[in-house]
């Protein structure tokens, strides 16, 4: 039986990107939206903290013009510092960067290379939510913390098809409401609680930005559904309550057969500004 915390205000604990992934020194991305912000921000954090740092993908992205591309079949030398993001090749027509399998970033990672990586382990076809399939997501079996994003402004919202990748893997969610009910049914659907990542330290990351309404969105922001102008941002204090007293019913009353080495829920703006995060256990 898992041990929770105490959900007092004054047990919440809060900070960046990074140290919401305990500083682990290799982080896999899945989900939608925010996923590139969360790659782009903790590359930033972990560079400013004088690591070198690889990005990378098992799936495919749009270029990352803030670092320094490596095409190769092999990642960048082991003396490299800065950041560098490394992949296979570019998709005809869309100009994505393609990666490489998860079991050649898993050599890599256990190689000469020692250095911090940020995987991004997952697409969902700017789409606002991701459900998976039976060959998702592709995370390499190295990674020490996963992060599943959701777009936290879906929160209270009627999700429709079109909301959804793979909406026909996750039929509960179209047409309802987004709440606590819905989303933990969402979570233990998830990667989160697959029997292959259970040594991983999970979070669940609600992303909440914060932009203004009236600009055009950037390349990235459209490519992971992270713009929504027509939704309101809920406070993350909303959010983490909501979640924390089903998440303590679910565990208490029906118990979780397979569960991650830890769980942290999370909630705020990825792009800026200070994220609070309580752990289950």
């Amino acid at each position: 039986m898992a041990e929770f915390k105490n959900n007092s205000r004054k047990k919440w604990a809060g900070g960046s990107l990074w140290e919401m992934t305990k500083h682990a020194q290799v982080i896999s991305l899945i989900g939608a939206g925010g996923k590139t912000t969360c790659l782009q921000a903790l590359t930033q954090e972990i560079r400013a903290a004088g690591h070198p740092v690889i990005a990378t993908t098992t799936t495919k992205v749009y270029p990352d013009h803030q670092v320094r591309p490596w095409r190769h079949a092999n990642p960048p030398p082991f003396e490299s510092h800065g950041v560098y993001f490394w992949y296979a090749g570019e998709e005809q027509g869309s100009g994505k960067w393609l990666g490489n399998s998860p079991s050649t970033v898993d050599k890599a990672i256990l190689g000469e290379c020692r250095c911090y990586w940020i995987v991004e382990g997952d697409g969902a076809r700017e789409r606002r939510l991701k459900c998976w399939a039976s060959h998702e997501p592709q995370i390499p079996l190295g990674s020490e913390c996963g992060v599943l994003v959701l777009d936290g402004r879906l929160w209270g919202q009627e999700l429709k098809e079109e909301d959804i990748h793979r909406s026909e893997y996750c039929p509960y969610l179209v047409h309802h409401q987004f709440t606590e009910e819905n989303a933990w049914r969402y979570f233990k659907k998830s990667p989160v609680f697959y029997p292959q990542y259970q040594h991983l330290a999970w979070v669940i990351f609600l992303n909440i930005p914060q932009r203004p309404v009236h600009r055009h969105p950037t390349q990235a922001e459209s490519s992971e559904g992270a713009y929504f102008s027509d939704l309101r941002a809920p406070e993350p204090e909303v959010l983490l309550d909501a979640l924390y007293s089903k998440g303590t019913e679910e565990v208490r009353s029906k118990g979780l057969k397979v569960k991650p080495r830890s769980l942290r829920l999370a909630a705020g703006d990825a792009k800026g500004g200070k994220l609070q995060w309580f752990d289950l256990w």
